[in-house]
């Protein structure tokens, strides 16, 4: 992973972060997901905690940081999980699953993080009030606002460590079918936190990946308006 001496795109491929895409029509195995093994080498504490630290910097609103995790080691954990799936996925082969959870009470916080804020000099005290006015205002208007907005930011997060896990060579994919309320149960986790995805990582074997089926742009980007088909750029001239 950089050390933040330079800037680099990492080389994401797409069996790395979409592994749960459709097999053809004519597969033997019909429709559905397919999902990949992992072998049986370890992640190392050292590598667990970078990729860590990479999503703790994925921005979120007022950095207020609205996710936790939860590491999964333990086997039969893991095969709670796999349990809790609706899907075919071998949760259980993943070293290491990641719990991804979404506070929907963190925007809570905001009096402390505007205070530091304004500590620091990147606010003055005028603008540090009326934003913590906006922000009370705002999502205390309705339970929906918060949990969009914990879900959207620990998606996000989510998204960072899958990017960073290609970095070292992992796998890493997303589980949105899953039964919430017994993954919350088995693991203690608080009402306030909505569980946002499961992340199963580590090593794969080594496999031939389909491929995978592209959107057209023509049916998934619109132009200004919903249904607007997406044109050519019209010249200036």
């Amino acid at each position: 992973m950089p050390d933040g001496s330079e800037q680099r795109t990492p080389i994401i491929h797409e069996i790395t972060i979409a592994e749960n895409h459709r097999l053809p029509q004519n597969s033997s195995m019909g429709t559905g997901a397919v999902f990949p093994h992992f072998t049986g080498r370890a992640i190392t504490e050292e590598c667990l905690g970078r990729l860590m630290q990479a999503s703790s910097r994925a921005p979120s609103d007022w950095n207020f940081q609205l996710w936790r995790w939860i590491v999964v080691r333990e086997a039969a954990a893991k095969k709670y999980l796999e349990a809790a799936t609706s899907t075919r996925a071998p949760l259980n082969s993943a070293p290491v699953i990641l719990i991804s959870l979404a506070d929907t009470l963190a925007w809570k916080s905001a009096p402390q993080q505007l205070q530091e804020m304004i500590a620091s000099r990147k606010i003055s005290p005028e603008e540090g009030r009326e934003a913590l006015r906006r922000v009370r205002e705002y999502y205390s208007s309705s339970p929906d606002i918060a949990k969009r907005a914990a879900l959207a930011n620990a998606l996000v997060a989510a998204h960072q460590l899958v990017l960073g896990a290609a970095e070292f060579g992992l796998t890493a994919y997303w589980i949105t079918e899953f039964d919430e309320s017994k993954v919350k149960t088995y693991f203690h986790i608080p009402d306030q936190f909505l569980v946002a995805t499961l992340l199963p990582l580590g090593y794969r074997e080594p496999s031939e990946a389909p491929a995978v089926p592209g959107n057209a742009l023509l049916t998934s980007v619109y132009n200004e308006k919903f249904g607007e088909v997406l044109g050519p750029t019209p010249s200036s001239g």
